[in-house]
């Protein structure tokens, strides 16, 4: 793998990481409520949570995209056969 494409790659998984640490924030932070908090207000608090983390989490998601490596793209024998098929 060339340098600048395992960069890439450290910082796609890092982004990848980071969005789902965020999306079990509020899991974690109900568990934790539930033992100092009444059920219902646990609920909430996760909810309240989660309404302000996921967002982040998805825009985190999006940007990670970017940095996605993958292989380089070669064209399948299906493809050859398709255009021979046809005539070109």
């Amino acid at each position: 793998m060339q340098p600048e494409t395992h960069k890439k790659a450290r910082v796609a998984v890092f982004l990848n990481r980071s969005a789902l640490g965020l999306l079990t924030l509020p899991v974690a932070c109900f568990f934790w409520a539930l033992h100092a908090y009444p059920p219902q207000d646990a609920c909430w608090l996760c909810l309240a949570l989660a309404i302000y983390v996921w967002p982040m989490a998805g825009v985190l998601f999006v940007i990670s995209a970017g940095f996605h490596v993958g292989p380089r793209r070669k064209r399948p024998e299906r493809d050859v056969a398709l255009r021979q098929a046809h005539g070109h």
